[in-house]
C-alpha cells in the first residue's frame, strides 16, 4: 500500500462497515490505466481477491483487469475503462 498526498486523496471513498475494504475502497478509486498491486501481506483471506474485484465491477460498470503476480508475490487488478 501507499500513502498519498491530500490531492491525490480528495476522490477516495472511506471505509465503512459492511462490504467496503480497504482493497475494494481503494480499486473503487483507481482511474483508466491505473494498477493496484495487492501483496500477500495486505490480503489476509484464503481466497483471492477477485471476488472483491468483481463485486466493484457488477456495483460500478467499471472494468478491471485482475490476475497473479508473475512472482507469486501477490495479485495486480488494472482498470482498463
Amino acid at each position: 500500500m501507499k500513502v498519498l498526498s491530500a490531492e491525490e486523496g480528495k476522490h477516495l471513498t472511506p471505509v465503512t462497515n459492511g462490504r467496503t475494504t480497504l482493497v475494494s475502497a481503494t480499486v473503487s478509486n483507481l482511474q483508466i490505466g491505473q494498477v493496484l498491486i495487492v501483496t500477500h501481506a495486505d490480503w489476509e483471506s484464503k481466497n483471492s481477491p477477485y471476488q472483491v474485484v468483481n463485486r466493484v465491477t457488477k456495483k460500478t460498470g467499471r472494468k478491471f483487469e485482475k490476475g497473479r503476480m508473475p512472482d507469486g508475490s501477490g495479485w495486480m487488478v488494472r482498470r482498463i475503462s
